[in-house]
């Protein structure tokens, strides 16, 4: 349990802040907005603030559902991959 609590002190926290659903992304520096689009809670944050606060509809916000669709299909290949693996 330990090694649990780290983990999320290190690795979820600060990816949740800089998601930009705590802290607005137009504040951050440029290199750190372009890194935190490699995950996908940045781009469920804008999806979802888009909807909810707007009230957008899937014309505005299919960038992000294809972001979060690629970003899926890529870790269930790598997931996938390792499992394979394993099974051999």
């Amino acid at each position: 349990m330990p090694q649990f609590g780290l983990l999320l002190v290190i690795t979820f926290l600060p990816m949740q802040v800089l998601s930009g659903t705590l802290t607005p992304r137009e504040s951050m520096p440029d290199i750190i907005q372009y890194i935190m689009l490699a995950a996908p809670n940045t781009h469920f944050a804008i999806l979802a603030q888009a909807v909810l606060f707007r009230g957008a509809g899937i014309a505005v916000v299919w960038p992000q559902l294809l972001a979060l669709f690629g970003i899926g299909a890529v870790l269930f290949a790598l997931a996938l991959r390792q499992f394979r693996a394993f099974l051999r």
